[in-house]
């Protein structure tokens, strides 16, 4: 009899809980509905604080919405905001034409970190085929290891350098494959930002930059980021940079 009676406790918390959380989902669906009709009527202002109160529930907002994020910026004049939604939106979706318009912006303000050189357009094609060039790789270091086990196995002889290939060939795959966890770009958000040396409070002042500049972050240490400026490595606190995640 009591078991019967907790199983029916258990199913109505869990009908509960299941309704709530329907009901917050439609609730946000008609939120977001609400805000993208404003901004089809053009009733910007009115529309951006629910597309950045949505922004924090989504679990992974589109393109297209942060690209509506970055107009509406634009439109106010905010150009930091601008950079920093439409390098989300070039996060989730990399595109020509996104990253045009980062340049556009960066130099119209005299901004770093936006030119339009073979490295950001290395890191474009990064973006658009990583998933594609690391599957080409991974099979082509199994035919590659198949064709030494089986040397091996015949009792072939093996070249040294072969094996130094095959070795740096998987250490580069595994480079790739970790790159997006310790890769990303990063915008300064105000004005008079340290760049030091070390990463310390106490380190040596090697750099002041202003707000808007997008840095290359690569891995950092506890509340320090370790990022790439004019061809240096340099440490710059975490709360003064937004990362493009």
């Amino acid at each position: 009899m009591q078991a019967n009676y907790l199983k029916k406790i258990i199913f109505f918390l869990t009908f509960f809980l299941t309704s709530l959380q329907l009901a917050k989902s439609q609730s946000d669906a008609t939120t977001l509905r609400d805000a993208d009709s404003l901004y089809k009527s053009a009733n910007f202002f009115e529309a951006e604080p629910i597309f950045e109160q949505n922004q924090k529930k989504l679990k992974n907002p589109s393109s297209h919405f942060f690209l509506k994020l970055a107009s509406i910026k634009e439109k106010k004049g905010d150009f930091l905001k601008t950079l920093y939604y439409l390098n989300k939106a070039y996060e989730q979706q990399p595109s020509q034409k996104v990253l045009l318009k980062l340049n556009e912006i960066g130099s119209s303000h005299e901004l770093q970190g936006y030119e339009l050189n073979d490295f950001n357009f290395l890191i474009l094609f990064y973006k658009q085929y990583s998933g594609f060039l690391v599957a080409l790789l991974m099979v082509l270091g199994i035919y590659i290891f198949i064709i030494l086990f089986i040397k091996k196995y015949k009792r072939q002889f093996i070249p040294m350098n072969q094996k130094i290939f095959l070795l740096i060939y998987l250490l580069g795959i595994g480079l790739l494959l970790n790159l997006p966890d310790k890769y990303h770009q990063g915008i300064i958000n105000h004005d008079g930002v340290y760049l030091r040396a070390e990463p310390s409070g106490g380190a040596a002042i090697a750099e002041s930059i202003d707000k808007g500049h997008r840095l290359n972050v690569i891995g950092g240490n506890d509340i320090w980021k370790r990022v790439i400026w004019n061809d240096k490595f340099l440490y710059i606190k975490e709360s003064d940079i937004w990362l493009v995640e």
